[in-house]
């Protein structure tokens, strides 16, 4: 009986050709779209699953609120926090604590030895970590023990990828390194492990670890005073005992605040909250900005989740208008098998089994389609999916299901619709579409177009809020500033040397230096409070050190005062520069500015800024922030990390050549490494930029299943008024009167779902828009453009059939009369 449905199920797949085409194609890029899309959810959604101690694995993260009702939420915490922690709650079986280079995006790396030049590498991601890490984390060591490998201050651990660079093909354990920066202090370090790289899937995207008491961190904590409220620089993570309830100890945390932080929070004017969460969460968290790495969030998930289903769907709606289209088609087959004895239950399965040959065909061109498209898809996704994955046994079993749940959600309406036929009214001619097939499928229609509307409104919103984002003016000149980094002690000393030559190239019209620059995160900050307030009332202010010329050299608007200048040699004594929304914030009128003294510290350990200049606010962060209070000072010694060099031509590769023999004459062991500062500032938006993408193609093949489907349709309509047509055309009709008719019902349906369409699409893109500080308004004229695109693409869709309906000869139409 089975093989019986399979022949039958084949002869009618062959017998109409283009109904089967249509139907193989929209199934299989609607499978193709859904298992790209569930390949690239599944990849976000494991992200530190792959821990031994996954499940009791927890970052402790706060929510400080300031004095005047802001809150902050914040991912690290003071240095003392974890030993704190492990010695209050027996629930603690670990801790670790992490630390990033907030200042240096970059660390040099660099290998001596004995009768070879010195061998330099920039390497990025190179964290500190207490000796305690691989405790919690679990990561694959190739040499070295993981137990051991951060015991000693002068020990370093790399990644597999890194001690391949370094070494090559030989051993990198017990190999000596110099590392530069504030992470190494130009120390020597030993290699005493390699691991496998884990970036891909853990949010600590680790190149290479060194001792939590190595470089500047380790000097900070062995010099310095530590507290509970102040120098929140450090993750802390937390493995709790086996069994024990993340929850309960959730609810003891306020009192821990209360024991060992109320006291120095109070006198800083904050309070605080601590919680926790749970590690294999951190990746998605997306209330906070960056824990590690950058966060991604669930949002975003839920909208390709949407878009993989509702491709899916609109593939399976095709099949079931066509199939109930083709019903009178099929009718006398029921009405023959019914009164041969057919029942209902194998008619039912007959043409489910109809259904699952189409879908078994569409899951092997869907495979194909998606090992062939993986590359490109990786590229705009911003991931490295592997093909491998296609073939892992609970991937195929999955992608087997989806085949089998298409089948019978295609298959279901048209099995049960056409199972129901009296075989009498059919064998006597008396068959015709039902009014509630007929409505079934016009509603199918609309819910198509609504999906794919809505799916162009939200590609145009969010092209237009990248549009914004790219060209919004942002208070400084950003085009043709070449930013060239300085990691190593010999860069620092350097530096007078090195801008000054470089200020000496022709196309070059000034180099300054600075700690930091618009972009990238600006950690430094200094709390701020008038000379009639005390410390409980201070306003955070971000600090940036910069050398005299770097203001003038970034443009910026000079409100109120100066800038700084060389003619003012005592602007290294504590005097500042401020933004419009520092004074804001504290409550200073723009008249009284120039010359105000700004304190800052602890009651008894009072210093002061004074302001020389107010500049109009500017965007340091990217514009999913708000603008913060900023202040800027120059730098007493020339520490800097960057050299900012404003080029006044579009054509800087001469500039390169010049400013790189430059560098190496003054740095030969150093690496020339630049970017450009407009290049730099877009990168905060890459994620914004792929969901973009990946929404735009989407949408693109939403619209394109959509259009098969509906030209299906079309085609059938035609041929079900073909001597209607006919005999039109013998009285007098016009081929633009016969089109207009033919294609007036489907314009209806596209009317209609453009009005259900345009409020969600309105509140599903509010939404989204609400994740940026600065952002577009949402314009009439976009769901006009999108309800005439839709249209347009409709009208194209089926006149394409009408005009050769209503150009068909007359005679040939009523021949069979």
């Amino acid at each position: 009986m089975f093989r019986n449905y399979l022949k039958i199920a084949w002869r009618n797949l062959l017998r109409s050709k283009s109904f089967s085409a249509i139907n193989i194609l929209g199934l299989s890029v609607g499978m193709t779209c859904c298992m790209l899309l569930v390949l690239y959810i599944r990849s976000e959604l494991s992200y530190d699953k792959h821990h031994q101690y996954a499940n009791d694995l927890y970052l402790v993260k706060s929510k400080t609120t300031e004095s005047t009702g802001v809150e902050t939420e914040n991912p690290r915490e003071p240095s003392l926090y974890a030993a704190a922690l492990k010695a209050e709650f027996p629930e603690v079986e670990q801790v670790t604590r992490l630390k990033t280079n907030f200042s240096e995006s970059k660390i040099m790396l660099q290998v001596r030895q004995p009768g070879q030049p010195t061998q330099s590498f920039y390497e990025t991601n190179g964290y500190q970590a207490d000796s305690t890490f691989f405790d919690l984390f679990t990561y694959q060591f190739t040499e070295g023990d993981s137990k051991t490998a951060l015991q000693d201050v002068h020990s370093v651990v790399l990644s597999e990828d890194v001690a391949h660079k370094l070494f090559g093909d030989v051993p990198a354990l017990n190999k000596l390194i110099q590392i530069n920066g504030s992470t190494g202090n130009g120390e020597t370090f030993k290699v005493t492990g390699v691991f496998r790289d884990e970036s891909a899937r853990s949010h600590i995207d680790a190149r290479f670890f060194v001792p939590m008491s190595a470089g500047w961190v380790g000097h900070f904590l062995r010099e310095n005073e530590q507290n509970f409220y102040y120098n929140n620089m450090f993750y802390t993570y937390l493995r709790l005992r086996p069994g024990a309830d993340a929850e309960q100890l959730n609810r003891k945390l306020p009192a821990f605040i209360e024991k060992y932080a109320r006291e120095g929070l109070k006198s800083a004017g904050m309070d605080k909250k601590i919680s926790l969460v749970a590690v294999p969460d951190l990746h998605l968290h997306g209330q906070i900005r960056e824990v590690v790495t950058p966060t991604s969030s669930v949002t975003y998930l839920y909208i390709l989740a949407s878009i993989a289903l509702f491709t899916l769907l609109i593939a399976c709606i095709n099949f079931m208008n066509l199939a109930t289209a083709r019903s009178a088609k099929r009718a006398a087959e029921v009405g023959i098998r019914k009164v041969m004895g057919a029942g209902r239950g194998g008619l039912v399965r007959q043409f489910l089994g109809e259904s699952m040959v189409l879908t078994s065909l569409a899951l092997v061109i869907a495979i194909g389609l998606v090992a062939l498209l993986l590359p490109v898809f990786n590229q705009l996704a911003g991931k490295s999916l592997a093909f491998s994955t296609l073939i892992e046994p609970k991937t195929i079993a999955a992608f087997i299901t989806l085949a089998l749940l298409t089948g019978l959600l295609a298959g279901s309406y048209p099995a049960f619709y056409l199972s129901v036929f009296n075989p009498v009214e059919v064998l006597k001619g008396r068959f015709a579409n039902s009014i509630s097939a007929t409505t079934l499928r016009r509603g199918l229609v609309v819910f198509q177009f609504v999906i794919s509307i809505g799916l162009v409104l939200s590609t145009l919103v969010i092209q237009q809020q990248m549009k914004f984002l790219r060209n919004q003016s942002l208070g400084f000149t950003k085009d043709q500033q070449l930013i060239i980094p300085m990691r190593s002690d010999d860069s620092h000393k350097a530096y007078p040397t090195l801008r000054d030559e470089i200020q000496q190239i022709s196309q070059v019209t000034g180099a300054a230096g600075a700690k930091f620059y618009p972009g990238i995160l600006s950690p430094n900050d200094v709390g701020l409070y008038r000379p009639d307030q005390t410390t409980s009332q201070q306003q955070y202010v971000k600090l940036n050190f910069v050398d005299q010329g770097f203001m003038q050299l970034m443009g910026f608007k000079v409100v109120k005062g100066r800038l700084f200048s060389p003619a003012f040699l005592a602007d290294t004594n504590q005097r500042t520069i401020v933004n419009e929304t520092t004074l804001r914030k504290l409550g200073v009128p723009l008249s009284k500015a120039i010359g105000y003294k700004l304190n800052f510290g602890e009651e008894g350990h009072r210093s002061f800024l004074e302001v020389v200049g107010v500049i109009r606010d500017f965007h340091f962060e990217d514009l999913h922030h708000s603008i913060e209070p900023y202040a800027f000072l120059l730098n007493n010694s020339p520490n800097y990390n960057y050299l900012i060099v404003h080029v006044n031509t579009a054509q800087a590769n001469d500039v390169l050549a010049l400013a790189e023999r430059k560098w190496k004459a003054l740095l030969p062991n150093d690496p020339f490494e630049y970017s450009f500062l407009d290049e730099d500032f877009q990168k905060n938006y890459q994620a914004d930029a792929r969901t973009s993408g990946i929404v735009s193609y989407f949408t693109f093949i939403a619209i394109l299943i959509s259009c098969l489907g509906l030209f299906g349709l079309a085609a059938f309509a035609a041929q079900q008024r073909t001597k209607e047509i006919g005999v039109r055309k013998v009285l007098g009709a016009s081929v633009g009167s016969i089109v207009t008719l033919l294609s007036t019902d489907f314009v209806k349906l596209v009317g209609i779902a453009i009005v259900i369409a345009s409020p969600i699409a309105w509140y599903a893109m509010n939404r989204w828009l609400q994740g940026f500080a600065y952002k577009v308004t949402i314009e009439w004229w976009l769901f006009a453009l999108a309800g005439l695109l839709a249209m347009g693409i409709a009208l194209l869709t089926v006149s394409s059939q009408a005009i050769k309906a209503a150009l068909v000869n007359p005679i040939k139409s009523l021949h069979s009369e």
